[in-house]
């Protein structure tokens, strides 16, 4: 039901439930002109959900144009009374249909907000974390995210609307007895052909996971593939533990986009950390050639006193390197990290680096500390 809130009558939305409740009414007037004119009616059942309801409600048209005689254009042989029930069946039939594009489109912007959200500088397990919990805010009342490597897929998140346990269970069961491809057969389809899948009636298929569709009582439910750079990563599942309520082709759909989504949040959150960890590495090789560079000589140009002086030769300035100096020189001046890196074009993770080092060597509780013990061994 991409969702089908149409379906979910446990939120109290006065519509469906109203549209829900004429639905029956009309089968049950549909059903009693059959049992009247003894005819022979296709099952035509009560319908649990608005879903079920639309389908009743095209049996019962079809019946009814029968016997109006529209089927097969001979003509009208009923009375008013059940052309005004067909009317009825199909204006119900269009009020449902509306209603379940206006929920979509709805959705439709859910999904893109929770995208966003999971794009939002999140950190590869932050995001990973958050998938099932989104899924939550798009209508599913359990979801599942697991890992993929090799022919293994292990549950690594999950959530359950108001039974936490429940979500900590899934994790437990799916990841001390992980799935295999190859054996269970949906998820062996949707990694080989990278595509969501659904699966009718999940308790009497024989290659599903068992001890999973055993724990969540699960009747219907979707899956699909998390890809990163061409490979499968993960695995999606949801359901909806709601007699009212199923999981359909709509779902399957809707899941396959959010999974498409997910993929490029990792790739982006994976390119974000790698790009953070090469920064990392590049202002510590800086700051080390710096060392190799400078060493300890050169600080008294800085300082721009006698290397006589008793402070500057034997004390702790003669610790510092001379970019450390250099950047205590200005960080005493006032200048701000960006200041100083502007000045001595470094980045100013570099100069952070060097700020460091030298409030360290100088045993500075912060920056003024530091900058008052320039002044203090600098003063002539």
């Amino acid at each position: 039901m991409v969702q089908d809130l149409v379906d979910d009558l446990s939120g109290g939305d006065p519509e469906p439930e109203a549209l829900l409740a004429r639905t029956h009414t009309t089968l049950a007037e549909i059903a009693d002109v059959a049992r009247r004119h003894d005819d022979p009616l296709l099952v035509c059942p009560m319908a649990e959900t608005l879903h079920a309801a639309v389908e009743s409600l095209t049996v019962g048209e079809r019946y009814l144009r029968r016997r109006l005689g529209l089927a097969d254009g001979s003509g009208a042989t009923a009375d008013t009374a059940d052309l005004l029930l067909l009317l009825e069946a199909q204006e119900l039939r269009l009020s449902i249909g509306e209603l379940r594009v206006r929920r979509r489109a709805s959705l439709a912007a859910e999904l893109h907000r929770s995208l966003t959200r999971l794009r939002a500088g999140l950190d590869t397990t932050a995001l990973l974390r958050e998938v099932p919990r989104e899924l939550g805010r798009l209508g599913y009342s359990r979801s599942l995210m697991s890992g993929v490597r090799g022919t293994t897929w292990r549950a690594t998140s999950a959530f359950a609307h108001q039974d936490e346990s429940l979500a900590g269970a899934l994790v437990q069961v799916g990841s001390s007895m992980p799935g295999r491809i190859g054996r269970e057969e949906p998820e062996t389809e949707a990694v080989r052909g990278r595509t969501a899948v659904l699966v009718r009636d999940a308790q009497s298929q024989p290659r599903v996971h068992r001890q999973l569709v055993i724990l969540g009582d699960t009747r219907d439910y979707a899956a699909a593939p998390v890809v990163v750079h061409g490979g499968v990563v993960g695995l999606l599942h949801v359901d909806r533990h709601s007699q009212a309520d199923a999981v359909d082709e709509g779902d399957r759909d809707l899941l396959g986009l959010f999974a498409d989504g997910v993929g490029l949040a990792l790739e982006r959150a994976r390119y974000q950390e790698r790009i953070g960890a090469l920064r990392r590495q590049f202002e510590l090789q800086i700051s080390g050639i710096d060392e190799l560079t400078y060493g300890t000589s050169g600080w008294d140009e800085l300082v721009e006193r006698p290397t006589s002086h008793p402070y500057l030769s034997d004390g702790p300035l003669n610790e510092l390197t001379r970019r450390e100096l250099e950047v205590l020189r200005h960080l005493a001046g006032g200048a701000s990290n960006q200041d100083i890196a502007d000045r001595l074009q470094l980045s100013v993770g570099t100069v952070k680096t060097h700020v460091k080092g030298l409030l360290r060597k100088l045993g500075a509780a912060n920056r003024a500390d530091a900058a008052a013990r320039f002044h203090a061994l600098t003063k002539g």
